[in-house]
């Protein structure tokens, strides 16, 4: 990852009184105007280094840059220290200079494979309110779910009745360019999740739109901070078509880096760099992020799940007892607890991968990450029915109607269980 760096803007383009009094539309309509109204392109390209289009590929470019017009970011590609030296100072102070942070998802245990989906084993227990919901004809319609993870099998057969809006997003996102394909996993997890989220069958809000970037590798479950930042420039993108402007967007997320991994002056940076992306989606664009809280226990918080504008989510299992490996903690930026509610995460059985011969499976897998969507499908089914509602009055709502866990250890579980719960419905 040497040579590349993110430059990411440090203020927010939409001033206070606007975030206050204005809608989530107009915002998104004033932000996505804005677009390539900025001379900095021009300027990096006079210091030497050649515009690239993530979408494109530019495998001859050494020295090179990448507008992330939307997110207001630029990935830096060069060997040369003159150049390195000569954008950094010409970016400084306006943007934060970030190294290309390596990123992980939290390893999940794997459980019994099943050849077909279990009558009795896959049902949602009657106080999550999912059955209800249904039955009341809510299922997400009208909703965009955004899924980063190891990608998703779109053929698998509680998948393949959606079109599913679908990238690949490379370990070079200059070399390698951004695939528009139909969607592909060669590890299962994005499919578990996914169908978590949006299954024919056992999908919690199974009428959502999904778009998936595959930025996760299966043998590593590593990413890096610079697939990130091009994978949300992407979905940010969607806001150009007027019919979504209106639209709650969901990001659901396990990715993320601990810590101890990095040194002090690179954590100040990174969780500053991360901090200020994710504000940029809650409050520019009023995005839900709702992220994995980690699989290492009590006394550890994963970030980006520790920033204040993220839905931190932990694990417990259909007996509402707290999972072992469900992290928590006190988070290092705002000094609350983590997390801020649960879901279920233990033994999730969900679409997982297809053999040869084309044939559907399902997995059974616990961990953080499967809590996450569970939690994403609740904030869905609130966010479709009745006044749309997105962004930071989405969070109240999910939060509010949560069911708390008094048996639990305090500062394990946050406001409680994720629900669906019809009064709350305004």
């Amino acid at each position: 990852m040497s040579g590349k760096f993110i430059a990411l803007r440090r203020q927010p383009r939409i001033d206070e009184t606007q975030r206050k009094y204005g809608s989530a539309v107009e915002a998104r309509a004033s932000l996505v105007a804005a677009v390539d109204k900025t001379t900095m392109p021009e300027r990096l390209a006079d210091l030497g280094l050649t515009p690239v289009q993530p979408c494109e590929g530019a495998p001859g470019e050494a020295h090179s840059f990448e507008t992330l017009s939307y997110l207001d970011a630029y990935v830096i590609k060069t060997s040369s220290d003159h150049q390195t030296r000569a954008a950094k100072a010409l970016l400084d102070p306006d943007y934060l200079i970030l190294p290309n942070l390596e990123m992980s998802m939290p390893t999940p245990e794997h459980g019994r494979q099943y050849a077909h989906l279990p009558r009795t084993k896959h049902r949602w227990p009657a106080l999550s309110g999912i059955e209800e919901a249904h039955r009341q004809g809510i299922k997400g319609k009208g909703v965009t779910v955004f899924i980063l993870d190891t990608g998703v099998d779109a053929d698998h057969r509680e998948l393949r009745h959606k079109e599913i809006d679908f990238r690949y997003i490379p370990f070079d996102t200059v070399a390698g360019g951004m695939r528009a394909c139909r969607g592909f996993d060669v590890d299962g997890h994005g499919t578990h999740v996914a169908g978590v989220v949006a299954g024919r069958n056992l999908g919690i809000a199974p009428d959502v739109d999904l778009m998936v970037a595959a930025v996760l590798e299966s043998e590593t479950l590593k990413t890096s901070l610079e697939r990130v930042v091009v994978a949300l420039d992407w979905l940010l993108s969607q806001f150009e078509h007027e019919e979504n402007l209106h639209k709650p967007v969901i990001v659901n997320m396990s990715l993320g880096f601990n810590r101890q991994t990095l040194s002090k002056q690179e954590y100040q940076k990174v969780s500053l760099g991360l901090k200020t992306m994710i504000d940029t989606l809650t409050e520019d664009f009023a995005v839900l992020p709702i992220t994995a809280v980690g699989n290492e226990g009590p006394g550890q918080v994963r970030a980006p799940a520790y920033f204040a504008n993220t839905l931190s989510v932990g694990a417990v299992d259909f007996d509402l007892k707290v999972a072992k490996f469900s992290g928590s903690g006190v988070s290092p930026v705002t000094h609350e607890a983590e997390p801020n509610l649960m879901g279920f995460g233990v033994d999730i059985i969900s679409s997982y991968e297809r053999d040869r011969k084309n044939h559907s499976f399902y997995r059974a897998l616990s961990g953080t990450s499967m809590a996450t969507p569970y939690v994403t499908g609740i904030a869905a089914l609130y966010a479709c029915c009745g006044h749309v509602v997105q962004g930071a009055a989405l969070t109240e709502r999910v939060l509010q109607s949560a069911l708390p866990i008094p048996d639990a250890a305090s500062g394990r579980t946050g406001a409680g269980l994720a629900r669906f719960v019809k009064e709350a419905i305004r």
